[in-house]
């Protein structure tokens, strides 16, 4: 069987790939003089080992921005990964089950929304039938990403990781000095889910990341959903997260959030009163959810302060 490898791609900077898993993730490609990065995996749709042997026949090392399904999903077809301990122990991928539920609910929310004479047709390069699969291939060795690991690639291109918790307890950051790319995984985005670690926490690394805004020209997350593809998250989308972080540290108050879901169906949200601060937000399920600006933020409001 012949695993799709039609993947959307974008050269956006020089030897810098951003690869489109169908609207689902999006992998990235920094390829050097000697050996090339890949930075993280996606759901796990067709032939990504494959796709980026068309680009580089160079040696290519992999890191994972952190270890949830839609970013690990084709990490078995190399043999070693990068990741941090704290989101190794996971299974890599995650069920079929689960990123089939995934890949099926994006493709209904970017597609059946143009009109039902474009339903009878295939508007994705790939058979979920097929392209989307249990792997066959046994587990990659799993190394140790750590806060400041460099990776040289050959002529002066040296990628480091950070640690930017939040998202999940190991979430990853990775700034290519030599073409100034911030690519930051899950941690920045418009929509953005965290609580891994205490709010405070997150906050302090995101600080970071702006504090590091001399060093790069644009961030690039691991979804275009809220960007072009090849292009970086607007300029509003890391401050107005750390505003409303500082928000939610220091006790401040927001206004319910009654949106539509992302998914592209409403979702139920109630009004939810903490007595003790006197926040008032709206509650999705066991989370909250807040926004400012164009920013969406979902967080857990007993885990605000370390």
């Amino acid at each position: 069987m012949s695993l799709t490898k039609l993947y959307p791609m974008v050269q956006f900077k020089k030897d810098t790939w951003e690869i489109d898993e169908f609207d689902c993730a999006s992998v990235f490609l920094l390829i050097g003089a000697e050996r090339a990065l890949l930075i993280d995996c996606g759901m796990g749709i067709g032939d990504l080992r494959g796709a980026v042997e068309m680009l580089t026949d160079k040696p290519v090392t992999v890191a994972l921005s952190h270890g949830h399904v839609d970013h690990t999903g084709n990490a078995r077809q190399f043999e070693e990964v990068w990741l941090h301990p704290a989101d190794q122990g996971v299974n890599i991928p995650e069920s079929l089950e689960w990123r089939r539920g995934d890949v099926v609910h994006i493709a209904h929310r970017q597609k059946d929304c143009i009109g039902a004479p474009y339903t009878m047709f295939h508007l994705y390069p790939y058979d979920i039938n097929e392209d989307l699969r249990e792997p066959t291939e046994p587990m990659p060795v799993v190394r140790d990403l750590r806060d400041g690991q460099q990776f040289d690639l050959g002529g002066g291109r040296v990628v480091t990781a950070y640690e930017c918790p939040g998202h999940t307890a190991g979430e990853m950051v990775f700034l290519d000095s030599q073409t100034r790319t911030l690519i930051a995984g899950d941690a920045v985005n418009y929509n953005l889910g965290i609580g891994a670690v205490p709010v405070e926490t997150t906050l302090r690394a995101l600080k970071r990341l702006q504090d590091m805004g001399g060093r790069y020209d644009g961030i690039y997350n691991g979804h275009h959903d809220f960007r072009a593809l090849g292009a970086p998250l607007d300029d509003d989308c890391l401050p107005t997260i750390i505003d409303m972080c500082q928000a939610l540290v220091a006790g401040e108050r927001f206004a319910p959030c009654e949106v539509p879901s992302f998914w592209g169906q409403s979702v139920p949200l109630t009004r939810h009163e903490d007595a003790g601060s006197g926040n008032i937000f709206a509650k999705f399920g066991h989370r909250v959810l807040i926004h400012q600006g164009r920013n969406y933020l979902s967080f857990d409001p007993d885990n605000l302060r370390e």
